[in-house]
């Protein structure tokens, strides 16, 4: 075997790395990658990014650690339990790593991340385990146009899948079957409201899961490098542990997947005010000789809600996805209330004074807008 002569300071934290001929410890030092999930994947996702050195990480998880976490989460402990997920995660991986950056967000990728905030990503890495979740992922990563991993486990087998929205090859929502639609709208109402479901337990180990992890990262490594990966965008690989085999498939793309009508045009950029309202927008728009705009929300909000029995009315302003089935019934009457949605809007038909906060908007999203002068998309950046 030959060795690699080279000059790197011997006390350096990536020398090893500086014997890799390909590798490029600068590209992952200015890289930004968004992890979404902190649980087991996420746990091993995070450890590797810190330690191969990648500069600026985002990690987004709503829930808090529970002690089912610490037989498959690296960097959870005991006194951890109740603790949010990416707050006890961010401080682990800065101890590994204090040299990088790391933005932890507790909250709901579709909800809480304006997809303008994704842009700001080379790419995603899915730590996820419902189809409702990587669906909402892949239609984030292609309004923003940024390329995402997914990654899944089960007791002893594990899969990556590798998309892209630039690239003309599958995407997540092309591989959502009939069967796989139903279960992810069991959540839901006829209304789309959401059920209250017990959440699923997931059977698996740190084993598949650690495997799993450093192929989403090799896959990351060799994208931000700029290299082929181990999938091509539209792949998917396979892999089980007992008995042990491995193989790779090319995805299908669906000719009428919506997600592939969702990459957004270039962006007219407004500072975002929580007080601004639809119709300054709009207004402001058809100054600047967007006439006829018509500007589309990427959830649907459910303005207020209305009693036909007893007439009692009550504003609500929550994501129609996001609001508990239950609370359709009116407290007075405990009959069933009507829902009023909003989804779009124009000079024409906006009535009511509505803004950004009531709209549920997060900061940096960016809105479709159909206009005379074609197709935009609007970033509302922060001040």
């Amino acid at each position: 075997m030959e060795w690699t002569d080279v000059s790197l300071p011997p006390d350096e934290r990536y020398s090893r790395h500086g014997l890799i001929d390909w590798w490029n410890q600068d590209k992952l030092t200015r890289a930004n990658v968004l992890v979404v999930g902190a649980g087991a994947l996420g746990n091993e996702v995070l450890k590797n990014l810190a330690l191969i050195g990648v500069g600026h990480i985002t990690v987004i998880d709503f829930d808090v650690v529970s002690i089912t976490n610490l037989t498959r989460s690296v960097l959870f402990r005991e006194s951890d339990v109740n603790q949010p997920k990416v707050e006890v995660a961010r401080r682990m991986i800065l101890e590994i790593n204090p040299d990088i950056s790391v933005r932890a967000i507790q909250g709901d990728l579709e909800f809480d991340l304006g997809v303008g905030n994704v842009r700001e990503h080379d790419i995603i890495i899915g730590c996820l385990d419902s189809i409702n979740a990587r669906w909402a992922i892949n239609n984030m990563a292609y309004r923003a146009g940024i390329p995402w991993i997914n990654g899944g486990i089960g007791v002893v087998n594990g899969e990556i899948s590798f998309f892209d929205p630039n690239i003309d090859a599958a995407c997540y929502e092309c591989t959502i079957t009939d069967r796989m639609w139903k279960r992810r709208n069991q959540r839901y109402s006829c209304q789309g409201l959401k059920r209250d479901l017990p959440e699923k337990s997931m059977p698996t180990t740190a084993t598949i899961t650690s495997i799993i992890a450093a192929m989403e990262v090799q896959q990351a490594l060799l994208y931000l490098h700029q290299k082929e990966g181990v999938l091509e965008a539209g792949e998917k690989l396979f892999l089980n542990l007992n008995p042990w085999n491995a193989f790779k498939v090319k995805i299908p793309r669906q000719e009428y997947c919506l997600a592939h009508d969702l990459t957004l045009e270039p962006s007219i950029k407004l500072t975002y005010s929580p007080s601004l309202t639809v119709e300054e927008i709009l207004k402001q728009l058809d100054v600047s000789g967007f006439s006829d705009s018509v500007l589309w929300l990427r959830n649907e909000v459910i303005d207020r809600m209305q009693c036909l029995n007893c007439g009692d009315q009550e504003p609500i302003n929550i994501p129609r996805s996001q609001f508990a089935e239950r609370d359709i019934v009116c407290p007075n009457c405990q009959q069933e209330r009507q829902i009023q949605i909003l989804d779009k809007f124009s000079l024409a038909t906006t009535q009511n004074p509505i803004n950004l906060e009531q709209l549920c908007l997060p900061h940096n999203e960016i809105l479709h807008c159909e206009t005379s002068q074609g197709r935009i998309s609007i970033q509302f950046c922060p001040t």
